[in-house]
């Protein structure tokens, strides 16, 4: 199920398909946001897909003609911070021995993404601060100045709102940086989202081996859909590259072939109860959605639900919810 993204036909890497609900409203938004120019604050769970989204923001921009440059936060040490971001000149310090220019250099008319923001040091986020707000900087060792015209994507999946409260993230940053924030959802909110990972991924493994594309036997197929992904999307790859080129699986994936440690915890009674609660609370959403011809109120007040309690249900089983778009793409008054 392999689709051509809107960046010139190039087929789009395995790692943004998804037919639920909640994962096309985070699509919908993206050409949005991209055009926008603004910058954007990607939240989400370790192993989202937050990079790949900056990436697919970057080529769906007016920018895409320019660089796209990717940076840790949490990666530089404060005595390489301002090298790092602004570039130094030859003989700045011991060890300069060529011009270099910085982060904000490579990605000048184009766009910087700064993962995991949530980690910069206090340094950090004063020197990020003053770029963004001048928007010139000059390299270590030299004096002119640098106009730069740089638009910054961050990601992180802390909370910054919190960060901000505890004194450890600056506000005057955090409201540079969260002109529109974008909120991937973890893949056990995405439904059947897993399996259509689960077959691409497999597919990707098997071409690696110059093997055919294995099925999914249906009692792991059924183990993906309950089981909690802690690690995203990450892990699903990553579990189906094992299964693939590490356990020998050719015709069928089983759950041999999966990793030990992805294998849910408990007894089997226990996985057995959780995939019934689950089956169960799907089947009741469904009935109610029919029973009141797709009122969401309706059908919150028939369930013993908030309208907003239902509308979580429903993204977390990857059922329907056309109004969900403004959850996933809102400014920067609303709550985290």
């Amino acid at each position: 199920m392999e689709r051509e993204a809107r960046d010139g036909g190039r087929l789009t890497p395995p790692e943004m398909l998804g037919d639920s609900a909640a994962w096309r409203d985070v699509l919908r938004s993206l050409a949005r946001v991209a055009e926008s120019g603004l910058p954007v604050l990607v939240l989400g769970e370790t192993g989202t897909g937050k990079e790949l989204v900056a990436r697919a923001m970057h080529t769906l921009s007016p920018r895409r003609l320019a660089g796209y440059v990717a940076h840790n936060c949490g990666a530089t040490p404060d005595s390489l911070i301002e090298s790092e971001l602004f570039g130094h000149s030859r003989g700045a310090f011991t060890g300069a021995v060529a011009d270099r220019p910085g982060l904000f250099e490579a990605a000048h008319q184009g766009t910087l993404f700064l993962d995991e923001i949530g980690d910069a040091s206090p340094l950090l986020q004063m020197k990020l601060l003053r770029v963004l707000q001048e928007g010139e900087a000059r390299r270590v060792g030299e004096i002119k100045l640098r106009r730069l015209d740089v638009r910054v994507v961050s990601a992180t999946h802390r909370s910054l709102a919190e960060g901000v409260e505890r004194g450890g993230f600056r506000t005057d940053l955090y409201y540079r940086l969260n002109a529109v924030r974008l909120r991937l959802p973890p893949l056990r909110e995405r439904g059947d989202d897993a399996l259509l990972l689960a077959a691409a991924f497999l597919r990707r493994a098997a071409a690696d081996c110059g093997s055919p594309p294995p099925a999914l036997d249906p009692e792991l197929a059924a183990h993906l859909m309950r089981y909690p992904w802690p690690g995203n999307v990450r892990e699903l790859s990553n579990a189906c590259a094992y299964a693939v080129k590490v356990a020998g699986a050719r015709d069928v994936v089983a759950l041999e072939h999966w990793p030990e440690v992805l294998l849910l915890p408990g007894t089997p009674a226990e996985r057995g109860l959780h995939a019934e609660t689950r089956a169960l609370e799907q089947r009741r959403l469904r009935e109610a959605l029919d029973l009141s011809h797709g009122n969401k109120s309706q059908a919150a007040r028939s369930l013993g639900l908030s309208r907003q309690g239902l509308l979580k249900k429903l993204r977390r089983h990857g059922l329907g919810v056309p109004e969900a778009a403004a959850p996933t793409l809102d400014g920067p008054a609303a709550a985290q």
